[in-house]
């Protein structure tokens, strides 16, 4: 029997959902992206065929053109809610395109250190929809840190020590207001407390050492062997 750790099930019924979303995404991508791309590569050689001098018919070729690259963006955003295509890499590579992304796109550094045996997670660590689960909570504290925190960087950590999985988002911002799991606005964190539960995670809020906020997930793991006894 295989020692290697094993996550514990998450409940059937979201384990059912989450494989359907994939599923859903999937077809997204192979079906409706390759219409819309074979639109777009259409478009091109009809407006090729266009008079120069219509300047009517190229404005409205180019505006077709436009509303294509605004469809296929709108899918990719609607596939990476449904299931994020970077997650097929593993949570850790997630984590680490998340870093880059938010570090490029708010110009504030994200870092991501990582303390596990090897340097990398066992693949059969987590299963999706614990991994999608944790990548949705990561993405959407950093977004708050983004938003609301004016922090000035932002630090990741995710450890794995043989038995407990823990994913640590901190940052050096303004913190939490005291009432902010209370408040109307704060349903991005009520939604990361339930992604957190039915992950079979503990979710933490707490203060961080340089006055900002530090997010603490915490996932038990199991090895493949407790789990067949």
């Amino acid at each position: 029997m295989s020692d290697t750790p094993a996550a514990l099930p998450a409940p059937t019924a979201e384990r059912i959902k989450e494989a359907e979303r994939r599923r859903i995404a999937k077809d997204l991508h192979d079906e409706l992206g390759s219409h819309l791309t074979a639109l777009k590569m259409a478009l091109a050689q009809l407006a090729g065929q266009l008079p120069a001098d219509n300047a009517t018919l190229l404005d409205q070729a180019r505006h077709a053109d436009g509303l294509i690259d605004g469809a296929l963006d709108a899918m990719h955003d609607i596939i990476d809610d449904l299931h994020p295509a970077i997650l097929d890499l593993g949570l850790q590579a997630a984590l680490e395109w998340l870093a880059r992304s938010f570090a490029r796109d708010t110009s504030v550094p994200h870092h991501l250190h990582v303390d596990v045996a090897d340097g990398e997670l066992p693949p059969a660590l987590l299963d999706a929809f614990q991994s999608v689960s944790l990548y949705r909570i990561a993405r959407e504290a950093l977004h708050n840190a983004g938003r609301h925190a004016a922090a000035r960087n932002v630090d990741i950590w995710l450890r794995h020590d043989g038995r407990t999985l823990t994913l640590i988002i901190a940052d050096d911002g303004v913190g939490l207001p005291q009432d902010a799991g209370t408040r109307a606005q704060s349903s991005g964190l009520r939604g990361m407390r339930e992604r957190a539960m039915l992950a079979g995670a503990t979710l933490e809020l707490l203060p961080a050492e340089n006055g900002g906020t530090q997010l603490r997930l915490t996932l038990p793991v199991l090895s493949t062997a407790n789990l067949i006894k």
